[in-house]
């Protein structure tokens, strides 16, 4: 009898303890998932901003804007060209901190040429951000990245947008904000490497 009465109570024990924890993982369940909310509606501070706080860190003319994703954050990475440096700022892509400032002297033949010619022509340029806009509206998604082409006498600004498997190339005239083209690439691509199911 006893045995029966031991039995009988740890087989409560065990289901009330079955059923407290069930309601502690719902509960814990619940209140995990506005954190979860939370960290979703953090939204990009944008390339509009990410430029404006680089070039206050350092002016010039910015001539790339990416966003990149690392294990240590996301963050825009913004190269900036002035006269005889090319400077590479990282700013937060969610708090706009500006993250490093870094500064290279710039001895390529490879890149435009500040004479005073050239200088009058880059105040010309729209901003990056204004490319990123103008591209944004003929193309929907997330602009990923933002580079300035200068060839055969021509400024491009070669604007990448995302939409979900999707990125499309917009090139934006450095001068007008006139959108120039559009060219579209599908994941879809049989690289088997790409992360996704083809």
């Amino acid at each position: 009898m006893k045995k029966q009465l031991l039995s009988s109570v740890a087989a409560a024990a065990i289901i009330l303890g079955g059923a407290y924890g069930i309601n502690e993982v719902r509960s814990g369940t619940a209140a995990a998932a506005p954190a979860v909310q939370q960290s979703q509606s953090k939204t990009l501070i944008g390339i509009a901003k990410a430029e404006e706080i680089a070039l206050k860190a350092a002016p010039g003319q910015v001539e790339s804007i990416d966003l990149e994703k690392k294990l240590s954050g996301t963050y825009y990475d913004i190269d900036i060209q002035q006269k005889n440096q090319e400077v590479d700022v990282r700013v937060d892509a969610y708090t706009g901190k500006v993250v490093s400032v870094r500064k290279e002297a710039d001895n390529d033949d490879d890149d435009y040429n500040y004479t005073s010619a050239g200088a009058a022509s880059e105040a010309k340029l729209i901003t990056a951000a204004k490319a990123a806009a103008a591209a944004n509206a003929a193309v929907k998604g997330k602009v990923t990245d933002v580079d300035l082409d200068r060839d055969d006498g021509t400024a491009v600004y070669e604007v990448e947008i995302r939409n979900g498997r999707t990125s499309t190339e917009v090139g934006v005239d450095a001068y007008t904000g006139k959108v120039l083209y559009t060219d579209v690439d599908s994941d879809d691509d049989d690289d088997d490497n790409d992360g996704y199911d083809d």
